[in-house]
C-alpha cells in the first residue's frame, strides 16, 4: 500500500493538480468548450506535435519499433471496440463515439507527464515516439471514425486532409530530411520563430489538463452504464495484455517495453471529447468515458507502475 502511495504521488498527483484547477475554473467561469476545444486541435496541438517531432532524438531501432507497438494496440482496440458495439446493437454515431472512447488513449497531455515522472528524461524521449504515432492516428484514424458517424465516408476521409497536425508532422519531417534545424544555425529569424512555436508547444500539455478537469465537472450522465463500463474497460483493463502481446512479438524490452506498457494503458484521450464534439458522435458518452477511465486510471496506472518498475 505504501508503495502505491508513494507511486501516485510521485506519477499521478502532480497531473491531478492541474486538471482539478480546470476543475474549479469551469464552477467558477463557465466556458465555451468548443471554443477551447478548437485552441488546443487547430492552434496548439500542431505546434506541440512540430516542434517534438523536430528536435526528438532516440535509437531508430527501438522508436520504430516502439511506434509499431502503438499501432498494433490502436488498430487491435478499434477492432474490438467496432466488434463490441455490433454485439451491443449501437446506432452508427454511437458506434463512433464508444470506438473513439475505447481506442485512443490520453498518451499526449497525460501520457507525457506521467511518464517523465515514472521513467525521467529518457523515459519521456520514448514516450515521445508513442505520442507522436498516437497524434498522427488521433488526426487521421480517429477523425474518419468520428466523422463517419454521419455515414459520408466520402466527406470523412475529406476531412482528414483539412486537420492541421498532419501537416505539422510532415513540416517536421521534412525539415529533418533537409537538416533544417531552426535553431542560430538558420539564422535569428529562424531562431525566433522556433522560440515562439515552442513556446505555443510548452502551453499544450497543461491547457490540455486543464480542459480534461474542466470536462470533469462539464460531463452529463449517460442513459445506461453497459457501454460506458465496457469502453472503460477496453481502455484500461484489455489494452494492457494487447500491449503486452505485440511487445512480446516485437521484441521489446527494458525501458522502451515498460513506457510502451503504460502508454497504451492510459485512459481516454482528451481529443476524443474534441472530437466527438466537432462531428456529433455521442459526445456526452465520450465525455463520460473520458472521466471514467481518468478517474480510475488513478488506481489501475498506480498498480500497473509498481508492477513495471
Amino acid at each position: 500500500m505504501n508503495l502505491l502511495l508513494e507511486v501516485f504521488s510521485e506519477v499521478l498527483l502532480p497531473i491531478v493538480v492541474i486538471a482539478g484547477i480546470g476543475y474549479a475554473l469551469e464552477g467558477a467561469f463557465p466556458l465555451d468548450p468548443r471554443t477551447l476545444n478548437r485552441v488546443s486541435l487547430y492552434g496548439l496541438s500542431p505546434c506541440l506535435l512540430f516542434v517534438t517531432l523536430l528536435r526528438t532524438e532516440v535509437n531508430g531501432g527501438e522508436a520504430v519499433r516502439l511506434a509499431l507497438l502503438m499501432l498494433l494496440v490502436v488498430v487491435s482496440m478499434c477492432l474490438c471496440a467496432y466488434v463490441l458495439a455490433q454485439v451491443m446493437g449501437l446506432s452508427v454515431r454511437q458506434r463512433s463515439g464508444f470506438m473513439l472512447a475505447a481506442t485512443f488513449m490520453n498518451s499526449g497531455n497525460y501520457g507525457l507527464p506521467a511518464t517523465r515522472f515514472a521513467f525521467g528524461d529518457v523515459g519521456f524521449q520514448y514516450a515521445v515516439i508513442g505520442y507522436l504515432v498516437q497524434a498522427f492516428l488521433s488526426q487521421t484514424l480517429a477523425v474518419y471514425v468520428a466523422s463517419s458517424g454521419g455515414g459520408n465516408r466520402r466527406a470523412a476521409l475529406a476531412q482528414v486532409l483539412r486537420m492541421p497536425m498532419l501537416y505539422a508532422a510532415l513540416l517536421a519531417l521534412l525539415f529533418r530530411v533537409l537538416g533544417i534545424r531552426l535553431d542560430e544555425s538558420d539564422g535569428f529569424v529562424a531562431a525566433g520563430l522556433f522560440r515562439g512555436l515552442r513556446l505555443l508547444a510548452d502551453a499544450t500539455l497543461p491547457f490540455l489538463l486543464l480542459i480534461l478537469g474542466m470536462q470533469l465537472r462539464r460531463h452529463k450522465p449517460v442513459g445506461t452504464l453497459g457501454p460506458l463500463g465496457v469502453a472503460s474497460t477496453l481502455r484500461l483493463v484489455v489494452s494492457v495484455p494487447i500491449a503486452f502481446g505485440a511487445a512480446y512479438l516485437l521484441g521489446l524490452s527494458d525501458l522502451p517495453l515498460r513506457v510502451g506498457i503504460m502508454q497504451a494503458a492510459m485512459p481516454t484521450a482528451v481529443n476524443t471529447t474534441i472530437l466527438a464534439l466537432e462531428f456529433d458522435a455521442w459526445p456526452h458518452f465520450v465525455s463520460n468515458v473520458v472521466v471514467a477511465t481518468t478517474l480510475g486510471s488513478l488506481l489501475t496506472l498506480s498498480v500497473l507502475l509498481v508492477v513495471l518498475q
